[in-house]
């Protein structure tokens, strides 16, 4: 005779344990590592190009601070943050929405002043950061399965 406190008879029952971390959140950390080691690997890579070099020598100051923030800063911020969803700690969410809405917000804004108009301007800017957007609702919607406990330094 089959125990009812088998992990299947759990599973069958629809009933979640608490502290486990659900199949769609450990595939979307998964794919938010690999999402963001791919930018980290290219901008490692172009500092060693001396012809990228040479196209970053006559840019401004703040164009330099975007690129360095945009393919190294934004991705390593938003690993993290999947890290610690990974570890089923809610803050993280937080964290990882530090480093993609501004990068988002940035591209709508380009894209506007690029079109010159507001609704095509809108539209293609989501367009262009449709995974971004939906990393960050897919995030929102598992946000029910990470611990609430407060902030603390036991990483």
């Amino acid at each position: 005779m089959e125990s009812w406190q088998t992990e299947e008879s759990v599973d069958s029952l629809g009933v979640e344990l608490k502290g486990r971390r659900s199949v769609m959140l450990t595939v979307v950390c998964i794919l938010t590592w690999v999402g963001c080691g791919f930018p980290l690997v290219l901008a490692a890579l172009s500092l060693f190009n001396s012809d990228l070099t040479k196209a970053f020598t006559n840019v401004s100051s703040y164009s330099g601070a975007w690129y360095f923030l945009e393919w190294f800063g934004f991705p390593i911020v938003c690993t993290l943050g999947a890290v610690f969803m990974f570890q089923l700690k809610r803050w993280g969410f937080w964290i990882y929405c530090l480093g993609q809405i501004p990068p988002v917000a940035f591209s709508i804004y380009t894209t506007i002043g690029l079109t010159k108009s507001l609704g095509p301007g809108i539209f293609f800017g989501f367009l262009a950061n449709c995974f971004s957007i939906a990393f960050v609702i897919i995030y929102a919607t598992e946000m029910n399965k990470l611990s609430r406990k407060p902030v603390s330094t036991d990483f």
